[in-house]
C-alpha cells in the first residue's frame, strides 16, 4: 500500500472514520472521528493524497465527530458530512474559509453513513437510533456512465480484416437524465 496522510492530519489515537473519492482518484476527502479542536476533522485532497497534498477545510464547523463524507454527484467543490449533529454540508470547499451549514430538515441525530444512487438522485442518511433518512439531488446535467461498476469478457477472435482478428464487445452506458442534445462517447481500452 502507498501511505497518503498529510503533514498536520490528526495523528494515533485519532480515528480516522472515511475517506470518500469525488470524479476521480485524485479527489479524496477524509474526516476523523474525534473531538479534535485543532487540527481539525475534514481534510481534502486534489492530488490524490501524499505528506504536502491535504488542506484542512473544517473552516466554521463545530468540534464534533465527522463520521462519513461524501463529494455532491460530479462536484469536487460541494460535500455533504454526517456528523454527531446530524448532516451539514457546504456549497464551496474553500480550504480553512469553507462554511458548513447544518441541514435544517434533519434531526439533530448521530449520522454514521451516507450514501448516493446515480440513477435517482437519491442520498440515504443512516442515523444511530432515529432511522434511514433520504433526500434527492437533482439532477442538472446529463452524464453518460458505464451501466456496472465492473465487467469482463473473454478475449476471442469472432472476425477477421486483413491479418487483424477481433471481436466486438457491448458495453452497457446510461445516462442520468433525458439528454439535450448529441453526445460522442470515446472509451480506450487496455490490455492487462
Amino acid at each position: 500500500g502507498t501511505n497518503i496522510t498529510g503533514t498536520g492530519m490528526p495523528a494515533a489515537p485519532n480515528s480516522l472514520s472515511c475517506v470518500a473519492v469525488g470524479t476521480t482518484d485524485n479527489n479524496l476527502l477524509a474526516t476523523f472521528s474525534n473531538f479534535l479542536g485543532t487540527p481539525g476533522q475534514v481534510w481534502v485532497s486534489t492530488t490524490g493524497g501524499g505528506a504536502a497534498a491535504w488542506t484542512n477545510i473544517t473552516g466554521n464547523l463545530p468540534d464534533i465527530p465527522v463520521r462519513w463524507a461524501m463529494f455532491f454527484p460530479e462536484d469536487n467543490t460541494k460535500a455533504l458530512l454526517g456528523t454527531d449533529l446530524g448532516v451539514w454540508e457546504t456549497t464551496l470547499i474553500n480550504g480553512g474559509s469553507t462554511v458548513w451549514v447544518q441541514d435544517p430538515a434533519f434531526p439533530i441525530a448521530r449520522v454514521d453513513m451516507l450514501q448516493y444512487r446515480a440513477t435517482d438522485g437519491l442520498v440515504v442518511a443512516a442515523t444511530h437510533g432515529r432511522g434511514i433518512w433520504t433526500a434527492s439531488i437533482p439532477f442538472t446535467t446529463p452524464y453518460v456512465r458505464f451501466a456496472f461498476p465492473a465487467t469482463s469478457k473473454q478475449e476471442l477472435t469472432t472476425a477477421t480484416t486483413g491479418c487483424r482478428s477481433y471481436t466486438d464487445y457491448t458495453v452497457d452506458m446510461r445516462i442520468d437524465i433525458a439528454p439535450t442534445g448529441n453526445a460522442n462517447i470515446t472509451l480506450n481500452g487496455s490490455g492487462a
